[in-house]
């Protein structure tokens, strides 16, 4: 009984990393989705809220703005490269999952220190 006890707190920690890994490879999948919120990724893993932030807790990882820099990243990997300068800012956005351009304009401006059109421009992506 008493080794049954010691390993509680290690079967939990495992099982929190393991729900972790799984979590952020589902999210790095679904970026894309506007719909990607922790309440929907929680019940694609078939635990409660409460379960999946302890186990990002755990992790060192705050579910939510994880996402959004992800999607930032991601966005402004598009707004630089030349094979994606044909599509609008706008468009880049809403394929990462923002379905506010304000909201992403202002998100990415916060991340960067530049706008999304600035970005594009300086690295000659600009087509407008």
């Amino acid at each position: 009984m008493v080794a049954s006890l010691a390993e509680r707190p290690v079967r939990r920690s495992v099982a929190e990393e393991t729900l972790l890994v799984r979590v952020l490879a589902y999210v790095r999948t679904h970026l894309g989705d506007p719909g990607l919120t922790p309440a929907r990724v929680a019940a694609v893993h078939n635990v409660s809220l409460r379960s999946l932030y302890r186990a990002c807790e755990a992790g060192g990882v705050g579910l939510e703005q994880w996402i959004i820099r992800r999607r930032l990243e991601a966005a402004r990997r598009d707004l630089v490269d030349p094979g994606h300068a044909h599509r609008t800012i706008d468009a880049i956005a809403r394929s990462w999952g923002f379905t506010s351009p304000s909201h992403f304009a202002r998100r990415f401006r916060d991340a960067y220190g530049v706008t999304p059109r600035a970005c594009r421009a300086v690295a000659g992506a600009d087509t407008s």
